[in-house]
């Protein structure tokens, strides 16, 4: 870390729906810590330094055009992190907070550009949780927005089963996020979202004291009763207020065959994340899916049995009256 920063700034990284915005709650319930809702400030920085590759192996992007005008990457990445810097510094004066701190759970999806940005000018605490929980989560933020966000495209292109897309993203940023903090040893912390539900004052404590400040119990409550600050991407923290653990283990509710499969993608990196590993169902062939599919089918048919019943028991004197009137005809 850059010795003129006394105070750094402070980023949130996880995998989406990993309780980032709870922990930017609590963190900018602190008096000398302001942490806005999502400025994507950090993410738009990563899009910016991205490039594409044409013929040749050339690359073509703002860095390599700049480059050719004269400027040098360590010049353009400087300027670059101070326009970052300064945005939430000013936040941070508005509010009179002397020091700021970012959270967009999407930042996690352009870590490589960070790192390149600014791995070593600020304090990272870094956010895991359960794999699995993390896919469900997903998928009903993408149920609630009614839309996949761009990060999310290639994953549901290459596994067109929306879950299992999601445990692909959670393993990629996860191990990501886990490579990223050996590599910064002094200026990472990694915490589980689990253990802060858990212990939310403990965790805090600890988080307070890597980034140089003291937690204060009471601040538990003052951050969950606050409403201000609402940003993109807090919908589901601000129905509640109370630190509660009613989300964690939400996988165990999926069907024992959905599990088997996600266990699959995750259970290797959730061995290296500390938590333990789902079972496997080996036993299921492919014919007794087939069956159970076939035994759905079969029910939801049933369901629909009793309305055609009715519908005919309605149509029936209508049509009585029809041979009715025709005997009178006659």
């Amino acid at each position: 870390m850059s010795a003129a920063l006394e105070t750094p700034g402070i980023i949130i990284l996880g995998a989406p729906r990993s309780g980032t915005t709870l922990l930017r709650r609590l963190i900018n319930a602190h008096p000398n810590i302001d942490c806005p809702g999502e400025t994507n400030v950090f993410a738009a920085c990563g899009r910016f330094l991205r490039s594409e590759r044409i013929a040749e192996g050339v690359d073509i992007g703002v860095v390599e055009g700049l480059g050719y005008a004269g400027f040098s990457r360590g010049e353009i990445l400087r300027r670059l992190r101070e326009l970052a810097f300064s945005f939430h510094h000013d936040h941070a004066v508005s509010q009179r907070k002397p020091r700021w701190a970012s959270k967009t759970a999407f930042d996690a999806f352009y870590l490589p550009e960070i790192e390149q940005l600014c791995g070593d000018d600020a304090l990272f605490v870094c956010l895991q949780r359960h794999g699995i929980d993390v896919a469900c989560s997903i998928e009903d933020l993408c149920n609630k927005n009614g839309v996949y966000l761009k990060e999310l495209h290639e994953y549901i292109q290459r596994y067109p089963r929306m879950i299992e897309a999601f445990a692909h993203v959670w393993v990629d940023l996860t191990q990501a996020i886990h490579a990223f903090v050996k590599r910064h040893p002094t200026n990472t912390m990694l915490i589980a979202y689990e253990e802060l539900v858990e212990k939310p004052n403990d965790i805090m404590a600890n988080v307070m004291q890597f980034v140089g400040e003291q937690w204060d119990p009471a601040l538990l409550a003052d951050a969950l009763a606050s409403r201000s600050g609402l940003g993109l991407g807090d919908w589901k923290t601000y129905g509640r207020n109370a630190v509660d653990r009613s989300s964690v283990g939400r996988w165990t509710r999926l069907s024992r065959h959905t599990i088997s499969e996600l266990g699959g993608i995750c259970n290797a990196t959730l061995a290296a994340c500390g938590y333990d590993a789902v079972p496997l169902d080996s036993s299921r062939s492919p014919e007794e899916g087939q069956r159970r599919y076939e035994m759905g089918l079969l029910l939801q048919g049933m369901k629909r049995a009793p309305a055609t019943n009715r519908d005919a028991a309605t149509a029936r004197p209508a049509a009585v009256s029809q041979e009715a009137a025709q005997k009178s005809k006659d």
